[in-house]
């Protein structure tokens, strides 16, 4: 089975990983605060917009543009919905303002986290958790999870083409859809993990000894940039906490 590495993206403005995740931690714990403080709300917006141009980045025109048109939706319906709620709400209005709050709060962690899936190689992640001097514990599962995912989204693809050839959509039938996919993907999830787990063996990354890369990692201007924007946005986080 052919297992794409991933990272093979394109960005014209490289972080490092570090960066990468500790971005997508700063981002996830500001972007699902509940606080109503405008401080706060703002620099939400602010993140939002920094998760659009890094799809961007990576020249993700259609999925960029149509994040940030869903995002805007969720925000506008739950808007719309908390003014409506004086009055009460009904059941169908109350779904859809669970369906708006989770938009709102996991849309931006999510794209961000497949960004940091996409645009960063197996090779680079693992040389600077070695840098960091993680244990393997710790290094080899978030290795096989960069991937594991994207080589899921390609056999999903795969299924989904050849589902289409034999006629099989999810308008003949929901059960038949279903069942003709979930269940090839879930046989495949298995194979794929096992897969993975023994390409990790095979490269070593079991082994105790030190290993080298021949991937170049560390900090840039870029990543000076990113690291003087999230310990902004964490100083405006606090302040909007205590301030509200």
């Amino acid at each position: 089975m052919n297992m794409p590495e991933s990272g093979t993206e394109e960005v014209l403005i490289n972080f490092d990983p570090r960066t990468k995740l500790l971005l997508l931690i700063v981002v996830n714990t500001v972007i699902i605060s509940d606080s109503g403080s405008p401080v706060i709300w703002w620099l939400k917006i602010a993140f939002v917009i920094l998760v659009f141009l890094l799809l961007l980045d990576m020249k993700k025109i259609k999925m960029s543009i149509l994040y940030v048109v869903i995002y805007a939706l969720a925000m506008l319906g739950d808007h719309i919905l908390v003014s409506g709620s004086i009055n009460g709400m009904s059941m169908g209005g109350l779904v859809l303002r669970i369906v708006v709050y989770l938009i709102e709060r996991m849309l931006p962690s999510v794209m961000l986290a497949w960004f940091v899936l996409h645009s960063t190689k197996v090779s680079e992640f693992i040389a600077a958790m070695q840098k960091m001097h993680l244990p393997q514990t710790l290094t080899i599962p978030f290795a096989v999870i960069f991937r594991f995912f994207p080589t899921i989204s390609d056999e999903y693809s795969s299924i989904q083409d050849a589902m289409k050839m034999r006629d099989i959509r999810f308008g003949t039938g929901i059960g038949r859809g279903i069942e003709y996919r979930m269940v090839p993907l879930l046989v495949s999830v298995t194979k794929i993990g096992d897969e993975l787990s023994a390409a990790a063996m095979t490269r070593g990354l079991t082994t105790d000894t030190k290993r080298t890369s021949y991937c170049s990692v560390g900090f840039h201007a870029s990543d000076a940039a990113a690291f003087a924007m999230m310990i902004a946005g964490s100083v405006l986080f606090v302040t909007g906490l205590i301030w509200g």
